[in-house]
């Protein structure tokens, strides 16, 4: 038997959205109805109500994730309630439970329910105004903005959330997740996982080295480095243990479709100039790879020579320089841009004499 589909639907409660948008949103619930969509909202009347009582007069189906543990919070309209006692925290449910989302206008906790979707890839179509949000939050493949919509192009609407439902499906990871699996290595023992909570003194005993200050500065507080346990953060491991990490973020435009190196570091002085770096680049470029993935950037300094070299040894080919690209110290400095192709030849030169890998 086949799955039903349904669309979560956000907005404001009572008050916080006005005539024409409740209207909006109950030629939308009936369009949704007509197509074969269900509606999920968290059932706290206002938008949601309004798109209940249109898909439910077009014989859909609704689903209201209440905060508390009333079954009488849900309003008419609904046919199935989930009390949750999650209070803010059902937001997390109503993201990942629809096939795709429509945001109408509403306050703070619409605005906060529009953030998870846009952070999480979750197909989202935006209608009206969000004066907290500005066009480059919205700047997803994932999502599309309707500033001014009207009720009678609720089918028009429908059928956009639709193209990116459709075109999310194709998707293999959200914009800007992981594509690299942790958990693998090599014949010569170099790993890769994903960060933790307990490497944190990795991190710290990292920022803290001199050499890596030179080319990365924070300072090595827990808050600072807590931003690294993030799945885009890779621990390499030399026989599982753990000796420094690759840091990297994706490309969101599908057009571009490459990965950018942030930082390759081990951590300990005792550690570098041993090829760990260049090693665990070529297990994460072998992985990207595998993903479909088209090209992998690095920008190091060009005085970093042992990060260049490492990346070099890699297979990576100085392709460029970029000026003032970072700023480093409160001053502007230069880049070089490096990549790496899959048609490449194979990194060269293993035998060459080691150097220190720090960071870039």
């Amino acid at each position: 038997m086949s799955r039903r589909r349904a669309i979560a639907v956000l907005g404001g409660r009572p008050g916080n959205a006005g005539a024409d948008v409740l209207r909006l949103a109950e030629m939308i619930g009936e369009e949704l109805a007509r197509r074969g969509y269900g509606v999920v909202s968290g059932g706290e009347g206002g938008v949601a109500a309004a798109a209940n009582k249109g898909c439910r007069a077009a014989g859909g189906d609704t689903l209201a994730l209440l905060k508390w543990n009333r079954l009488s919070d849900a309003e008419d309209g609904t046919t199935w309630a989930l009390p949750t006692s999650m209070d803010l925290a059902r937001s997390n449910i109503l993201n990942w439970c629809g096939d795709g989302m429509i945001a109408f206008e509403g306050r703070y906790g619409t605005l906060t329910e529009i953030g998870l979707a846009l952070d999480t890839g979750r197909p989202l179509l935006v209608l009206g105004s969000h004066p907290f949000l500005t066009a480059e939050a919205f700047a997803a493949p994932t999502c599309r903005v309707v500033p001014d919509p009207r009720p009678e192009d609720a089918a028009e609407l429908v059928g956009l959330l639709e193209t990116l439902i459709a075109a999310g499906e194709r998707e293999a990871v959200r914009p800007g997740a992981a594509v690299v699996a942790d958990d693998q290595a090599d014949e010569s023992g170099i790993g890769l996982r994903r960060a933790i909570p307990g490497d944190l003194d990795l991190f710290r005993r990292a920022f803290g080295d001199a050499d890596v200050q030179a080319w990365r500065a924070l300072e090595p507080t827990d808050g600072v480095l807590s931003r690294f346990q993030h799945e885009r953060c890779l621990i390499m491991l030399e026989r599982n243990r753990p000796v420094g990490f690759l840091e990297y973020r994706t490309e969101t435009d599908p057009e571009l479709d490459h990965i950018h190196v942030e930082a390759v570091a081990v951590s300990d002085a005792a550690d570098r100039g041993r090829s760990i770096g260049t090693r665990a680049l070529r297990l994460f470029a072998g992985s990207v790879f595998a993903a479909g993935r088209h090209r992998i950037t690095a920008a190091p300094h060009p005085g970093n020579k042992a990060a260049v070299r490492c990346l070099e040894k890699a297979g990576f080919q100085q392709v460029g320089l970029m000026r003032a690209y970072e700023r480093h110290h409160g001053a502007w400095r230069d880049a070089l841009l490096m990549d790496l192709l899959p048609s490449d030849p194979a990194a060269g030169d293993r035998g060459a004499r080691h150097t220190r890998e720090t960071t870039f």
